[in-house]
């Protein structure tokens, strides 16, 4: 049983599992998405990918796996129609497209070499799912802070262009996080493993 975000499941979990499965042919998997985390115990859940620094259950053991940056960006026809700030202070007359799980949602802390920006915002609209977000973002609803790995493909393919990216918001530490307290399966090993390979 593995836990994992939405975003997460849809852009890395299910790649990983189509290739761990492909390996380990007689495991199955069932994949529990949740953007809030799961206790791991109370919910027999056997690793959870966390962007959290730490657990607070001295029984759970973490390995990091990633770091990611949290950028934003939005789509070309909103930047066309709106245009693309081009300081920090500026986001504050720009519509913005809010995650409410992460840190502080309403408060932006950019840093620039030995230079901190702290801008206090409000979203034109607010989620605690970043698909919700990002589809509006795509359809030209404002200016979108997320995690990289969630608008890479969008990035890339240019359905959305990164803004200000000279500044820097706190990185996301991915985590796989189990439970140490009890003997590790051999399912469990080599799933974390996997994950970190």
């Amino acid at each position: 049983r593995v836990a994992s975000s939405v975003s997460f499941a849809i852009h890395h979990i299910t790649p990983i599992v189509i290739a761990y499965t492909q390996r380990y042919p007689d495991v199955n998997v069932h994949v529990e998405t949740a953007n809030r985390y799961h206790d791991l115990i109370d919910n027999n859940i056997d690793v959870a990918i966390r962007t959290r620094e730490y657990e607070v259950d001295s029984n759970i053991t973490i390995r990091r796996i990633a770091e990611t940056r949290r950028i934003l960006c939005a789509s070309p026809g909103y930047l066309d129609a709106h245009g693309s700030p081009s300081t920090v202070e500026e986001l504050v007359s720009h519509p913005l497209l809010i995650y409410t799980y992460s840190n502080n949602p309403n408060t932006l802390s950019f840093q620039r070499g030995d230079e901190n920006k702290v801008v206090t915002c409000k979203g034109v609209l607010e989620s605690n799912e970043g698909q919700v977000l990002r589809a509006a973002a795509l359809k030209g609803m404002g200016i979108l802070v997320q995690p990289k790995y969630i608008v890479h493909d969008d990035l890339v393919a240019g359905r959305l262009t990164s803004v200000l990216d000279d500044w820097d918001l706190p990185r996301l530490h991915i985590n796989v996080a189990f439970q140490s307290r009890r003997h590790m399966s051999a399912k469990v090993r080599t799933f974390v493993d996997f994950v970190v390979e």
